[in-house]
């Protein structure tokens, strides 16, 4: 038998032990694993395996169950099973919908609202959404103050169930093809380019990470500890990973978490025609709440 240090070995995840830890996954996370996952799960809780010297899924298993909600190992696991997949300015039509209609929308409203404009990143991975959506906020205000609308302040919060990829964002340091997808005038308005040892890197300037919150947030738990309530919450490309009843628990908590008419974001091939009574779709996976709920 190979060492269990070597980075070759895989060990073998068996159809029992595969649902228990479906079981224990989308009771901690609401995250949903498809037979097809199987494979899938082993290799990813392989690595950890072989990091703790230990012979076997069954082992890990315990482990995790002996540690409760609140044990290191309980991230390590979720660590391992999420996947983060990301980019700036992802589906840029949804930025350009935040610049041309929400802002505007905003700017224009009446009443006896705070002066900030607040956004919720509910999926933000590595940080790539949640500085495009600042960016784009600091754009927007930035051409409202030429027109002399001024006093507005941006709030961005951004929140992930993975302390590993938080770590990332939080740190805003990206390789330099990552901008490939940012056009140049706003590369080298918000953006400093790594010299030296940081050379091939970027980071994003403080005027736009100064805007941005990150925060470890398990849509699961009963209380979200937000800042909110929020004109638009963007949360892309994470529905496939529940069921439909998680999805539209989570969706219906987050309409609460709207001002009103505040809008909710979808990723391109998510729908939720089920709820099309609380948030009315527009176009291009963009969703409006409705006047009641």
């Amino acid at each position: 038998m190979p060492a269990l240090n070597s980075a070759s070995y895989q060990f073998s995840l068996d159809a029992r032990e595969f649902k228990l830890f479906r079981t224990l996954i989308h009771g901690r996370t609401g995250i949903w694993l498809a037979d097809g996952k199987q494979i899938m799960l082993a290799s990813r809780l392989s690595k950890r395996l072989r990091h703790l010297g230990m012979t076997s899924f069954s082992e890990y298993y315990q482990l995790v169950q002996a540690g409760g909600d609140g044990s290191s190992e309980i991230g390590e696991l979720i660590n391992c099973v999420t996947t983060n997949k990301t980019s700036f300015f992802r589906e840029p039509h949804h930025f350009e919908f935040l610049l041309e209609t929400v802002v505007p929308e905003i700017l224009a409203s009446t009443g006896n609202r705070d002066k900030t404009i607040s956004v919720w990143s509910a999926a933000c991975s590595t940080g790539e959404e949640p500085y495009s959506i600042a960016l784009t906020l600091v754009e927007a205000l930035r051409m409202a103050r030429a027109a002399s609308v001024t006093g507005w302040q941006i709030n961005v919060t951004a929140s992930d169930i993975d302390t590993k990829v938080l770590e990332k964002a939080a740190a805003g340091v990206y390789d330099g093809n990552a901008l490939d997808s940012v056009p140049v005038a706003l590369q080298k308005k918000y953006f400093l380019r790594g010299k030296g040892q940081m050379a091939g890197s970027v980071k994003i300037k403080q005027e736009v990470s100064s805007k941005v919150h990150f925060q470890r947030i398990n849509l699961m738990d009963s209380v979200w500890a937000l800042k909110g309530p929020y004109d638009a919450i963007f949360f892309r490309n994470a529905l496939i990973y529940f069921q439909q009843e998680t999805q539209d628990a989570f969706l219906r908590k987050m309409a609460r978490q709207l001002r009103p008419r505040g809008y909710i974001v979808l990723g391109h091939s998510e729908h939720i025609p089920w709820l099309h009574e609380v948030l009315e779709p527009l176009n291009k996976t963009i969703y409006r709440l409705r006047d009641h709920r």
